[in-house]
């Protein structure tokens, strides 16, 4: 028997009841989340960076190259401005090469990576960094990474690297870190290069 027809609309409000009352848990756990992660970033004394710089020893936010010509950048977790100590001990450090402006491609050409840290991946898809206790250093050099950029215009070009993952402390905590970026300055007349597409390039590494 075909149930009464007052009883449909209250048998399709239950269910919008239900899907609203899924919404509003759903929504009140990325609350709860991004809340946590705001507490625990409010607490830190200071907000150490991870990404690329053009020296090894301290983050230099800015290199002049050559068209054509390959040279090194160098993945480091430093402090927040140039010369700070970075004041966090860590032991896993996810990370990832990102463009930031404007169009260029960055080939990779060889890596040397910190022997003292274990790695898994590549920076273009994203690697982990990570020892099996604790690191707790004023500086902490990931990588050496030997690049070239293929582009046909003289122009600054921005790249940096920055967390891909949650980034754990050695007490499994997860401190609020901020990505480093590098300004590129390519000098001299450009020379014919093809440039591979960003996937076949981001392909190659993994």
């Amino acid at each position: 028997m075909p149930a009464p027809q007052n009883r449909r609309p209250r048998a399709r409000a239950l269910a919008a009841t239900g899907n609203r009352s899924l919404i509003g848990w759903t929504v009140a756990l990325v609350l709860l989340l991004l809340l946590g992660l705001a507490s625990q970033a409010k607490a830190q004394e200071s907000f150490p960076r991870i990404g690329l710089s053009a020296s090894k020893t301290s983050y230099v936010d800015n290199i002049t190259v050559p068209f054509a010509t390959d040279f090194e950048l160098y993945a480091m977790v430093t402090g927040f401005n140039p010369g700070e100590p970075m004041n966090q001990a860590v032991a896993s450090m996810p990370w990832v090469i990102h463009q930031v402006c404007c169009g260029a491609v960055l080939e990779i050409q060889d890596m040397q990576w910190n022997p003292a840290l274990e790695h898994t991946g590549h920076p273009l898809a994203g690697v982990t960094s990570s020892v099996e206790t604790c690191l707790d250093q004023d500086i902490i050099w990931l990588a050496t990474i030997t690049v070239r950029v293929l582009s046909q215009q003289a122009e600054d070009l921005l790249w940096a690297a920055g967390p891909f993952g949650p980034i754990r402390d050695c007490d499994g905590e997860v401190p609020f870190f901020m990505s480093m970026p590098v300004t590129i300055k390519l000098e001299g007349e450009p020379t014919p290069t093809e440039v591979s597409p960003w996937g076949d390039i981001k392909a190659m590494y993994r």
